[in-house]
């Protein structure tokens, strides 16, 4: 299977209109990833709350984005997320996300997205598979 980028990926995508927009800064030294995501009320559940399929996304794109960067193609097997406090709209949230472990046929990785404080509000699993 071949999958191609063509700028438009809801997460990443610099083409996309309704997009995210995330930008990333890959650290190869301990092959971890972030990104600083702003969210709107635009990404709001509950009013001023972010909705937490978009803290997901942000998560999932983050440990997606990790394995393309150090040169695996992958799909997104599995996407395990603790949330652990609510996540405000208009207040920063860094998300680092970081390769536990590989196999033959899976990349674990690992994302934790924090407040600018350092509170953590999620914590996710996923488990990537090579193409």
């Amino acid at each position: 299977m071949h999958l191609e980028d063509n700028d438009m990926c809801y997460a990443c995508g610099m083409k996309n209109k309704k997009g995210l927009h995330l930008e990333f800064t890959l650290y190869e030294h301990d092959k971890s990833i972030t990104t600083t995501f702003l969210p709107s009320e635009l990404h709001q559940g509950w009013e001023g709350v972010v909705h937490g399929g978009i803290i997901a996304t942000v998560m999932d794109e983050a440990m997606a984005k990790l394995a393309h960067l150090l040169g695996y193609h992958v799909l997104t097997a599995s996407l395990d997320v603790r949330f652990k406090d609510i996540a405000k709209t208009r207040e920063p949230l860094k998300v680092r996300a970081e390769v536990t472990k590989l196999s033959k046929k899976l990349i674990y990785t690992r994302a934790v997205a924090k407040k600018e404080d350092g509170k953590v509000i999620a914590e996710a699993h996923a488990k990537l598979m090579l193409y």
